[in-house]
Formats: C-alpha cells, sequence, structure tokens
C-alpha cells in the first residue's frame, strides 16, 4: 500500500485549497459584483476580506500541522530534479497562501476603510496613506495571478500523475475510493475494484474476491504453485511467483488470464512492489538472491544476493528507500538500500521470521518470526531491534494499519490474529479465523482484513476497526496470502 497523508492533512489541503480557489474567483469577479460606488460595494468587499482573514488561519493551522507532521516520501523512481521541482512548487504554494491575504491586510489598514470583519469593525492602525495603500493592494493582486498560475500547474502534475505516470503520487492526498474510482476510469467492470486476489498453492489458481460483497467472482489459472502476489497501483497488472517453474507470472487483472512471465532463479517465494510501482522485488529461496523486474520494461533489471539463506519475503519500505528480507532459516532480516543496490545491514531476529511490515511513516519495521511465537520491532534508520512482542503460536503473516495504530500478526499454531497496539507494543485483541492463517492484506479503505487460511483453504474477513471476525470465504486449496487493489 502507498504512504499516504494522514486524515487531517487531507482534510486540511482540500478544504482550504478548494476555499482559496473560491475566494479567488470571488476577488477577481468583485467589480462585476459590486461595481465601485455601488451601495453594495462596501459590504462585499468586507465579506472578500472577512473570508481571507478566516482562511489565513486555516492557512496557518495547515502549515502548523504540516511542520509537526512529515509528509510521505517522493516515489524512488522520481528522479532528484522533479522531487525537488515539486518541494518548491509546494513552498511556493504555502508562500502565497501566506503573502496573499497579508498584503490585502496590510493595504486596508492603510485606508480609512479598515476592515469589517463579518460586520465586527476593526480600527485601522495605520494612517490613511494611498500610496502605502495602493502598493500592498497591487502587491495583493499581483499574488492573486501567481497563486491562479501555481494551483493551475499543481492541478496539471497531479493529474500527470494520475493518468500517465500512475506512480501513486496522486493517492497520497486523495480519498482512497475516490482514487480507486478515477484509477479505473475508462477500465473494463472486471476491474471496477476494489479486489482481493488470493494465490492458491495447491490449486494453481488465483481467486479473485470482490471487496464489496465478500464473494469470489473468479479464479484464474496462473501456474503449479502460486505464492507470492503483488498488484501494481493503476490495478491492471498482478505479478505472482510461480514457484516451481521458477518465473512469476504477469497477469491481466481485466481479461483474467495470464499476460505473460519473467523467468527467474530456482524456488520464488514472496513478491512485493514499490510505492512508485517501478518495481517488482522477488525473493528467490534457493540461490539466497533478491531480483528486481522493471515493470515498465517487464524483465529483470538487475539482482542483489543477500547473506541470509532461504529469503522469504522482500517487502518495500513505503518511503522506497530499503527492502527488508526475511532470511526464512538465518534468524535475521537482510536490508537492502535500494538507491545503492547492495544488502546493507543484517539484523538478528527470532526463529525463522516470516511476514514482514512497515508502520505509515517507513520508521519502524515488523517482522515475525515464526519459531519464537514473537514479533520484532525494528528501528528502520539505526537498523537495531527497538523491542519484541510474544504474538502467538507460530506468528507469521505480519501488515500493518494505514493509521498508524495497529499491526496485526497472524499466528499460524494458534488459528488466530493478534492485534498489537503500536504505542504501547502490546496484544489488545486475539481474532479467531480459519485454520493455519499465513499471510493477509488490508483493503484499500483500511476497513476489513484478509487472511489466508492455509489449511482452511478459505480467507477470513476481519473488521479491521472492531477487531471481530466477519466472514469466512471458501477459495482454492492451500491460498498462500492476499493482495487487495
Amino acid at each position: 500500500m502507498n504512504a499516504r497523508y494522514d486524515r487531517v492533512a487531507m482534510a486540511l489541503h482540500w478544504a482550504i485549497g478548494l476555499a482559496l480557489v473560491a475566494q479567488i474567483v470571488f476577488g477577481f469577479a468583485l467589480d462585476s459584483i459590486a461595481p465601485r460606488g455601488t451601495p453594495s460595494r462596501g459590504a462585499v468587499i468586507n465579506l472578500h476580506k472577512s473570508i481571507g482573514l478566516m482562511l489565513l488561519a486555516l492557512v496557518l493551522v495547515r502549515l502548523g500541522w504540516r511542520l509537526a507532521h512529515r509528509p510521505p516520501a517522493w516515489p524512488a523512481a522520481m528522479s532528484h530534479g522533479l522531487q525537488r521541482a515539486a518541494t518548491w512548487g509546494h513552498r511556493a504554494l504555502y508562500a502565497c497562501m501566506l503573502a496573499l491575504p497579508v498584503a490585502g491586510y496590510i493595504a486596508s489598514n492603510f485606508s480609512k476603510h479598515g476592515v469589517k470583519f463579518f460586520g465586527l469593525a476593526l480600527r485601522p492602525w495605520g494612517p490613511d496613506l494611498p500610496s502605502v495603500y495602493g502598493f500592498f493592494n497591487g502587491l495583493h493582486v499581483a499574488l492573486a495571478w501567481l497563486f491562479a498560475a501555481l494551483v493551475a500547474g499543481h492541478v496539471l502534475a497531479a493529474l500527470h500523475h494520475l493518468l500517465v505516470k500512475r506512480d501513486g503520487v496522486f493517492r497520497r492526498m486523495w480519498p482512497l475510493a475516490v482514487a480507486a474510482a478515477l484509477l479505473g476510469a475508462g477500465a473494463t467492470s472486471a476491474r471496477a475494484a476494489p479486489f482481493a486476489y488470493v494465490p492458491n498453492e495447491g490449486s494453481g489458481t488465483l481467486s479473485v474476491i470482490d471487496i464489496a460483497s465478500d464473494q469470489v467472482v473468479a479464479d484464474i489459472a496462473v501456474g503449479k504453485k502460486p505464492r507470492g502476489t503483488a498488484i501494481t497501483p493503476d490495478g491492471r497488472l498482478a505479478y505472482v511467483s510461480d514457484q516451481p517453474n521458477n518465473r512469476v507470472v504477469l497477469v491481466d487483472l481485466a481479461a483474467r488470464k495470464v499476460a505473460g512471465e519473467v523467468a527467474l532463479g530456482e524456488s520464488p517465494e514472496g513478491v512485493g512492489i514499490s510505492p512508485d510501482g517501478r518495481w517488482v522485488v522477488v525473493a528467490i529461496e534457493e540461490s539466497n538472491d533478491v531480483v528486481f523486474v522493471d515493470t515498465q520494461t517487464k524483465a529483470v533489471a538487475f539482482v542483489v544476493k543477500v547473506s541470509g539463506k532461504n529469503p522469504e519475503h522482500a517487502v518495500f519500505s513505503p518511503d522506497g528507500k530499503q527492502v527488508f528480507v526475511s532470511a526464512e532459516e538465518g534468524e535475521a532480516v537482510n536490508v537492502i538500500d535500494f538507491a545503492k543496490r547492495a544488502d546493507v545491514a543484517r539484523i538478528p531476529v527470532g526463529a525463522r521470521p516470516r511476514g514482514i511490515a512497515f508502520s505509515p511513516d517507513s520508521a519502524r519495521a515488523y517482522v515475525a518470526a515464526e519459531n519464537s511465537d514473537e514479533l520484532y520491532v525494528i528501528d528502520t534508520r539505526k537498523l537495531e531491534v527497538l523491542a519484541k512482542v510474544k504474538s502467538g503460536s507460530r506468528s507469521n503473516g505480519v501488515t500493518a494499519h494505514p493509521n498508524g495504530k495497529w499491526i496485526f500478526v497472524s499466528n499460524g499454531g494458534a488459528a488466530t490474529v493478534s492485534v498489537i497496539d503500536a504505542a504501547s507494543l502490546t496484544v489488545i485483541a486475539t481474532v479467531p479465523v480459519g485454520q493455519r492463517p499465513w499471510n493477509m492484506a488490508l483493503s484499500p479503505d483500511g476497513s476489513k482484513l484478509y487472511v489466508a487460511c492455509g489449511r482452511s483453504g478459505s480467507v477470513a474477513v476481519v473488521d479491521a476497526l472492531k477487531h471481530v471476525k466477519l466472514a469466512e470465504i471458501p477459495v482454492g486449496k492451500l491460498p498462500w496470502g492476499v493482495a487487495t487493489r
């Protein structure tokens, strides 16, 4: 799942953004609404001033929130030049949002009319100086035109990321349900979404579950023993490891059929995807390799050998800077620095590490150690273990909720999912599911958790907010995991 802005940041962004655009239009239309010299002129001008001061206060709140909460990182595939341009574009928008109402407010205080804030007269703190008023009012108008140009550029850039790059940037500041609808515009109804995709290693199929109804709507033949699965951000392709055939299969999710393959090393297992969708990463058991597939060329781009034996999962951090690899027989996780294309660290954990997940801000990694029944919490900057939590018998799959509050761990030996509070690192709920729960995934909106229960041949559906089981969906034989989009 891509890293996203938090709900407060999204609410402030859209509320203030739309209000500012409306205020700019209002300002440009003042002479048409209330021509100079007409009785209504003063009331309309003061309404414009009152709204401007209110928006200035909201912009200050937005800026304060932004400074206190680190935004999601830019996609790893985005060039440094574009990242700098985007960063300075945002800074220019903030500068205009602050300077525009301030210039108007200063101008008003060097006029005999002053400001009436929704009818409350605010006495001017400056003298009536037409030349000073004219300068700041002219600056106010110029900034309005500059802001309009910056907003237009911002919108065009967002649409470019949505419709052309399709790299997940647009989703960072857009409600997930709406983003999914926009990304699916023009696609066939077969992938109107959202769906959960379940590789069944005993059946050689990929079950497709409609998340709205929690019903299986299709089964796609994908090889002899499908295991790891990753979905591109645009929802068009699935990359599924076919272990006995030493390949990853490309599945066209609209047509619901195999559309190609990429040859890999012997015994590919877990499959991950970068936040921007550019890179698919596959753990190769027999050779201790991690293979990186370029989704643009649909070919292997490079391979990184890790020191850990028998890698099972390879997972990108939400900022795209690291790939954590669980060494199933090594009692450790390896860390790949994506920029360096190299294995840079080995972090000892409990016996038989399996599932990996990250906190939404990439600051922590969570690793389940199956044979020690523990969840390890790792500082991704210091690359050291911060804590370990007794999570349940044969801890296996891990996923973290996008709200940052909870970590979910499947317990293969107990047929349960543990819900761990991310702040206190204590188990706050235990949810019974099917037999031998393995890997799992959250629905795109974070409301439901889908758990592959291998020995039950089913997927358990858990309310991810109330932490109770909702349903159990029969799928193929030995479901290994779940991917959602």
